[in-house]
């Protein structure tokens, strides 16, 4: 008698079991949200372009348009939903003149600033500590980087709150781009970025501008706060990979987390008070 009990009740385990798994085989995936027309814009500071396009399809997202090019027309013909800009100084009256002529021609237009990181690391307020090679970067102080960065962030955000007080609604949104990007030099000072051993590395000059793993960072970030979903994972690797593409897999998993994280929690860039 017992022995039947136990195989009954194994049995319904395992029934159990096979329903939860072809329950959940069963649930839908999130539902991708619908593209944007968009416009990059900016400068040498703004350089995701190649990359944060492409990351639509890889999200599965249909109906992205391209608009940066003739984004002037567009823009007075409301054929524009979203901006996204990014400079190394701030341009505060072009980027009121774009929030001002998005909204009059479409009432859904959505400015995305970029909060960058400082030009040298803000280092030449010390003259003696001043950048004058790429080599440089390899000194700078985190908590220093992180101070320079809070200040170009908060007058960002002070930008926004005026030009959305003005417009009566919140079309300016701020993309903390600095912000991970001092995350990620923090996980090369303390090694646990793969591939990656000293900050230097990810600057190809003494501004500095961006490299690959930056740029890749930037459109991450734009991603994120644009769509509001996260990064898609990168393409999985082929069987046989060598370490270099194992620690470029790595490399791009972590920035999609680093990008994810800080956008997603930051209140500016549009996530964090929409759930």
């Amino acid at each position: 008698m017992f022995r039947s009990q136990v195989i009954a009740g194994i049995l319904s385990v395992c029934g159990f079991l096979v329903w939860a798994d072809c329950a959940s085989a069963e649930e839908p995936k999130p539902t991708p949200p619908a593209g944007v027309r968009i416009s990059i814009d900016g400068n040498s500071w703004s350089v995701w372009n190649g990359v944060l396009l492409p990351l639509a399809k890889e999200a599965g997202i249909q109906g992205q348009i391209d608009g940066t090019k003739e984004a002037k027309q567009r823009l007075e013909k409301g054929e524009i939903d979203v901006v996204t800009y990014g400079t190394h100084q701030p341009n505060d009256s072009y980027v009121a003149k774009i929030v001002e002529q998005g909204l009059k021609s479409n009432a859904n237009f959505r400015f995305f600033y970029q909060a960058a990181w400082p030009v040298g690391d803000a280092r030449w307020i010390n003259k003696a500590d001043e950048i004058k090679t790429k080599d440089d970067y390899d000194t700078t102080k985190i908590d220093h980087l992180q101070k320079y960065t809070d200040e170009i962030r908060k007058a960002r955000e002070a930008l926004a709150d005026g030009l959305n007080k003005t417009h009566g609604k919140r079309a300016v949104y701020i993309v903390p781009v600095g912000d991970a990007l001092v995350k990620l030099r923090a996980m090369i000072v303390a090694g646990k970025f793969p591939g990656v051993k000293r900050q230097s590395e990810i600057f190809p000059d003494a501004m500095p501008h961006l490299g690959g793993l930056g740029a890749s960072l930037q459109a991450y970030c734009h991603f994120s706060a644009i769509y509001r979903i996260p990064p898609p994972a990168p393409a999985p690797l082929p069987e046989g990979a060598d370490q270099a593409k194992k620690d470029a897999y790595a490399q791009q998993e972590i920035l999609r987390e680093i990008a994810w994280e800080t956008v997603s929690k930051y209140p500016y860039a549009g996530i964090a008070n929409t759930k």
